[in-house]
C-alpha cells in the first residue's frame, strides 16, 4: 500500500512552527512540572530544606490551583518514589462509592462509543455530572507519601497552593483556552460555572489586574486542611462540606465512602530493560502494560536498528500493540477479579511474544491477546473486558534532590474539569472517575462497591546500579504508556538527553490505527504501511495549544557531570526548574 494522497500532501509541507525548549541543569535539586508556578512551589520547598517528596507534594497541590481543569484534590493518582536506597509506589486512585452498583446506569443500546469503547449511558451520566464522581484519593495519597518519605509538615507543603488560590495568579492564553474548551463541562453545575466562568466568560481579572484569577473558596478549603490535617478531608468538616455539596446535586457519595478510603504504599512492579531496572506502580494502572511493552522490545536491537528506521518502529509498534491486546483482555482491579499479573510480565512470556514478531507470525493490523496463564504459577484470570482510557485531565510531575531522592507523580481528575461539579462553597473540582468502569454488568471492569477502575497512569523511576537514574511520566490518558516507554528507550538505547528524548518524534499505538509523527520520513511510513500497520499522520507543530501525543515531564541524573537534567513537554506551558 502506498502513502495516501492526503498523507503525501502533509509530508510535502515544510516542517515549521516547531517549538523547542532547552534542558534545565542543576546540582542541588530539580522540579519538572506542567506549570512554572508549580515548579516554583516545589523549588521553594527544596530551598527551605525539604526533600524531593516534600517538593513533589507541594508542586502537586500548587498545580491543582493553577491548572484546575487538569488535576486537583478532588482526583487521584500514583507516585513512584526512590528514597533511602529503595523504590516504593504510593497508590491513591479513585474508587467507586459503596452505593455504586453494576446496574446504576441506564444504557442506550449503542455499543463501543467514546474514547473508552464502553456501551453508551443515557445522558452520559458516567462521564459528566454528579453520578460520575468517584471517591477521590489525592489528599490521602499525598499526605501518606509525605508522612512516609517526606521531612516537612503537611501545613508547610500546603502553603504555596493556599497563597496561589488566595492571592491569585495571571491566566495566560493557554489557561484561558483550556477554560473555554471545557466550558460545556462546567456550565451544567451552578457552582462550577460561577467559579470558572464568571458572567458566562473565562476569568477576566479583578478590575485592576487583567486575567488575574483568585479562588477564595479553594483557598479556604486548603487552609482548613492545613490547619486540621489531611484526615479532615475524609472524616471531618471539609469532607462533610464536600459530601453535602455533592448530595445537593444528586450524587451518591457518602461520608462513610470517604472515611473508608485508604491510600497504600506498595512494592513497585520492577523489570529489567537493557542495563537498568524500570519501576512502576503495579496492578490496575498502566504499569504492567509499560513493563510488558519493554519486556518484548528488550529483545530487539533498537540501537542497532536506528531511531528513525521502519525496522525499529515496527518492532516497537508490535511490542506495544501486543501489550495493549493483553491489557484489554485481562486487566482489572485485583481485589475483585483474578488477573494473571505474574504471567503478563513474565520474561518467558515476553520471549514467546517477541519470537512471534521476529518470525512474522504477528501480522498487523490484527494484534490478538496471548496466553499469559501458561506462565502463571498462581491464580487464573477472567477475560473479556476492555480497559482502555481516554485522554483528558491529568498532570504529571517529577522531582529530585541532592540526596538521591526521586519522585514521579501522576494525578488526575479524568476529563477536563472532571465531573464538572464543584460542591458549593469548597472550590474543589470533583473527578469523573466512574468513567473508568465498564457500564455493562458481568465484565471484569464492571462497577462494584469500592472498586477501582482500570486506569492509564504509569509514573516511572528507572534505576541503574541501584541508584535513581531517570524519573519520567506523562499525562494523556491511554497514550501515556507509549510516551513513557519511548522516552526511556530514547535515553537508554539512543543516548539522547532528557529534553531531546521528550522532543524526539514518536508513535502512539493506543487506538486501532498508529499515530505517527510527521518527522519520520515518507519512506519509513510507507514501509510500515506495507507491513500492514494502519497509519495516521500527525504533525507536532504547535496547533490549537495542545500536543497530539502524550505530554511528559522527566528528570535524569547525569553521573558524569554530577548534575540533574530536566525536560518537559515542548507543546505545553510546562517548566523544568532547578536549584
Amino acid at each position: 500500500m502506498s502513502v495516501s494522497e492526503t498523507m503525501q500532501e502533509d509530508l510535502a509541507k515544510p516542517s515549521v512552527l516547531y517549538t523547542y525548549k532547552s534542558e534545565a541543569v542543576a546540582a542541588r535539586g530539580m522540579l519538572a512540572t506542567k506549570h512554572p508556578l508549580a515548579s516554583a512551589a516545589g523549588v521553594e520547598m527544596l530551598e527551605a530544606g525539604g526533600n524531593a517528596v516534600d517538593a513533589a507534594v507541594a508542586a502537586c497541590l500548587a498545580v491543582s490551583v493553577v491548572e484546575p481543569a487538569m488535576s486537583g484534590i478532588g482526583g487521584g493518582g500514583y507516585m513512584t518514589i526512590a528514597s533511602g536506597g529503595a523504590v516504593k509506589a504510593v497508590a491513591f486512585p479513585m474508587r467507586a462509592s459503596g452505593s455504586a452498583s453494576a446496574e446504576m446506569y441506564r444504557l442506550t443500546g449503542r455499543s463501543a462509543v467514546g474514547n473508552f469503547g464502553w456501551d453508551e449511558v443515557e445522558g452520559d451520566a458516567n462521564l459528566m455530572g454528579s453520578l460520575s464522581i468517584a471517591v477521590p484519593g489525592a489528599v490521602a495519597g499525598l499526605s501518606l507519601a509525605l508522612a512516609e518519605f517526606g521531612t516537612m509538615s503537611w501545613a508547610e507543603v500546603c502553603a504555596p497552593a493556599i497563597a496561589l488560590a488566595r492571592d491569585g495568579f495571571q491566566i495566560d492564553w493557554h489557561d484561558a483556552f483550556v477554560f473555554a474548551m471545557n466550558a460545556e463541562r462546567v456550565v451544567g453545575n451552578e457552582e462550577a460555572a460561577r467559579v470558572f466562568l464568571p458572567n458566562g466568560q473565562t476569568p477576566k481579572g479583578d478590575g485592576v489586574n487583567p486575567g488575574w484569577f483568585k479562588q477564595p473558596q479553594l483557598a479556604a478549603t486548603l487552609q482548613a486542611l492545613a490547619d486540621a490535617g489531611p484526615a479532615d478531608f475524609y472524616k471531618g468538616d471539609v469532607g462533610r462540606e464536600i459530601i453535602t455539596g455533592i448530595e445537593r446535586v444528586g450524587g451518591i457519595l457518602t461520608l462513610e465512602d470517604f472515611a473508608r478510603y485508604e491510600a497504600r504504599v506498595r512494592e513497585p512492579l520492577s523489570a529489567s530493560y537493557r542495563d537498568v531496572i524500570v519501576n512502576v506502580p503495579p496492578f490496575a494502572c498502566a504499569g504492567p502494560t509499560t513493563v510488558q511493552t519493554l519486556n518484548v522490545y528488550d529483545r530487539f536491537d533498537a540501537a542497532g536498528m536506528g531511531h528513525m528506521s521502519s525496522e525499529r518502529l515496527h518492532a516497537y509498534i508490535c511490542a506495544a500493540k501486543l501489550a495493549f491486546a493483553d491489557r484489554f483482555e485481562y486487566m482489572a482491579d485485583p481485589e475483585f477479579v483474578d488477573v494473571p499479573w505474574e504471567g503478563l510480565v513474565s520474561p518467558d512470556y515476553a520471549a514467546e511474544r517477541s519470537e512471534a514478531v521476529a518470525a512474522g507470525r504477528v501480522t498487523p493490523p490484527e494484534f490478538t491477546p496471548g496466553d499469559p496463564l501458561r506462565f502463571q504459577t498462581g491464580i487464573g484470570a477472567m477475560g473479556g473486558g476492555k480497559g482502555a482510557g481516554a485522554s483528558g485531565s491529568t498532570t504529571h510531575l517529577c522531582a529530585a534532590d541532592d540526596q538521591g531522592n526521586f519522585v514521579s507523580l501522576t494525578n488526575t481528575l479524568m476529563a477536563g474539569f472532571g465531573s464538572g461539579v464543584v460542591p458549593e462553597g469548597t472550590g474543589v473540582v470533583m473527578n469523573n472517575g466512574m468513567m473508568w468502569f465498564d457500564p455493562v454488568p458481568g465484565r471484569p471492569n464492571s462497577i462494584a462497591p469500592f472498586k477501582q477502575g482500570l486506569n492509564n497512569m504509569t509514573p516511572a523511576i528507572v534505576t541503574r546500579g541501584g541508584a535513581p537514574y531517570l524519573a519520567v511520566g506523562a499525562s494523556g490518558g491511554r497514550r501515556i504508556t507509549n510516551a513513557v516507554t519511548q522516552i526511556m528507550s530514547n535515553v537508554i538505547d539512543h543516548g539522547m538527553g532528557v529534553q531531546e528524548a521528550i522532543a524526539a518524534p514518536r508513535v502512539d499505538c493506543s487506538t486501532e490505527w498508529i499515530s505517527v509523527d510527521d518527522r519520520f520520513s515518507p519512506e519509513v511510513i510507507e514501509d510500515l504501511q506495507r507491513r500492514g500497520h494502519v497509519m495516521r499522520l500527525l504533525t507536532q507543530a504547535y496547533s490549537a495549544g495542545f500536543a497530539l501525543f502524550a505530554s511528559p515531564t522527566a528528570i535524569l541524573w547525569d553521573e558524569d557531570q554530577r548534575v540533574l537534567r530536566g525536560g518537559v513537554d515542548v507543546f505545553h506551558g510546562a517548566e523544568a526548574r532547578g536549584l
